[in-house]
């Protein structure tokens, strides 16, 4: 996909962006450019996090996504992807700000994410070109833009000295909500999070907290589990042969060769059988794996 650049006095511009103190004089976008001054929400925290707050990120995510925000964060690992995920899962949109060149995927165990984003409708975005490497500099940078396209950011789990606390400063001089979910006081992820909290950040405990505040209204809840029994099949439907391909295949979408390992078959038996699924209607390729389609 081409990328496309964007200057300061473009129109393209994002507006929010275009009022924070030290703005890019240039962004790199890579996919859907129109989102760029949609209503965002920037969800961020630490890398090194704990399950629950993957978990928070995602279902947080998932319920602002459904009420029409875009989800903004920075595709590091921990509870940057699993905002983009929660986006994601519901067919929302996201942006990942990047902080390092806009062709350079990082870190590499993300390059699904990547791909996901730009096929969902979401954008990257980045004020470096090409394959320029992050440091940790360029991540200190990236942090503005995260929360100078958004309304307001949601820190799920911060440790006391972190990016995610750069980030919150930032938007506490951009004029910028934050807002925090609060943490065990045993959870040393979260001891930053508390403290923000200390220091004036509004407590939230439901993706409603944030909701009603820009739109006025309440709205019902999705959990993870809702998501996750939405996307799985009715395996007794399905044909005796079928059932263990599509249960790989409904876990993540691979490639010929990794089902044929995790199947047991070999190549050629199980391209019969991929064949047959798809004439079926059961599956399809998309960028060469296969995902599930439906049961007919």
């Amino acid at each position: 996909m081409n990328v496309e650049e964007i200057s300061l006095e473009d129109k393209e511009y994002p507006e929010m962006l275009k009022k924070i103190k030290n703005p890019p004089i240039k962004i790199y976008v890579k996919g859907n450019k129109k989102i760029l001054n949609d209503k965002a929400i920037a969800i961020v925290g630490s890398r090194d996090c704990t399950e629950k707050g993957k978990e928070n990120a995602r279902m947080f995510s998932i319920n602002l996504a459904k009420a029409g925000f875009t989800i903004v964060s920075g595709m590091a690992k921990g509870i940057d992807s699993a905002s983009h995920i929660g986006a994601i899962d519901v067919c929302g949109k996201t942006i990942a700000v990047l902080g390092c060149g806009i062709n350079y995927v990082y870190p590499k165990e993300n390059e699904e994410i990547y791909k996901k984003i730009i096929e969902t409708g979401g954008a990257i975005v980045s004020e470096y070109q090409d394959m320029i490497e992050p440091d940790s500099e360029k991540f200190r940078n990236r942090n503005r833009i995260v929360s100078g396209l958004s309304l307001g950011i949601l820190v799920v789990e911060a440790e006391l000295r972190s990016g995610t606390s750069i980030t919150a400063r930032y938007a506490k001089e951009q004029n910028r909500d934050v807002f925090c979910i609060p943490n065990a006081i045993e959870n040393k992820k979260g001891i930053g999070t508390n403290k923000l909290i200390q220091k004036g950040a509004k407590l939230v405990i439901e993706p409603n907290d944030i909701i009603e505040k820009y739109t006025g209204c309440k709205l019902k809840q999705i959990t993870i589990e809702d998501i996750e029994n939405k996307n799985k099949i009715d395996l007794s439907n399905i044909k005796e042969e079928y059932r263990e391909i599509c249960k790989v295949i409904q876990e993540e979408s691979l490639g010929i060769n990794d089902i044929s390992k995790k199947v047991n078959l070999d190549i050629s038996e199980l391209y019969q059988r991929l064949l047959l699924m798809e004439l079926e209607d059961i599956i399809e390729i998309k960028q060469n794996k296969y995902v599930i389609k439906g049961v007919k």
